[in-house]
């Protein structure tokens, strides 16, 4: 796996614990955007067919940033199901404490995780593969 693979991987990872937050400040900013005050009042009425639900129902669906929130929380969801117990210690430690108490050498010597430091090595990278290939950032090299 690529350098800057692996740290994209690690970001979206570290937001994890974020990522229901962002979600719904997302929903916010679209339900409820900004508009200016316009002070050209009067003038013609637009031959247009106002449908503000159904408006805000596509811009919900078309947001981009939306989008890519929810994918990272399902695909991150869905590889801790599949995960090991071991494994599940170790990513949570590591990405998503605020501030990590252990490193991988330290949940072993505290019997956090119940497998040598080569394995833990293993899981967490078998972890960031399964990840990488979910959110579909994966490259073969």
């Amino acid at each position: 796996m690529r350098p800057g693979t692996r740290s994209r991987i690690e970001e979206i990872l570290r937001d994890y614990p974020n990522l229901d937050k962002y979600i719904s400040e997302r929903y916010k900013e679209l339900r409820h955007p900004y508009r200016e005050s316009d002070e050209n009042i009067g003038g013609g009425k637009s031959s247009k067919i106002s449908k503000p639900q159904e408006q805000m129902i596509i811009t919900i669906e078309a947001d981009k940033r939306l989008t890519m929130l929810e994918r990272e929380k399902k695909a991150i969801d869905k590889c801790l199901i599949m995960a090991s117990d071991d494994t599940k210690t170790i990513i949570s430690e590591l990405y998503f404490r605020k501030h990590p108490y252990y490193k991988i050498d330290g949940l072993i010597l505290n019997g956090m995780v119940h497998c040598s430091r080569a394995q833990a090595f293993r899981l967490k990278h078998e972890f960031l593969s399964n990840l990488a290939s979910e959110l579909g950032l994966f490259d073969p090299y």
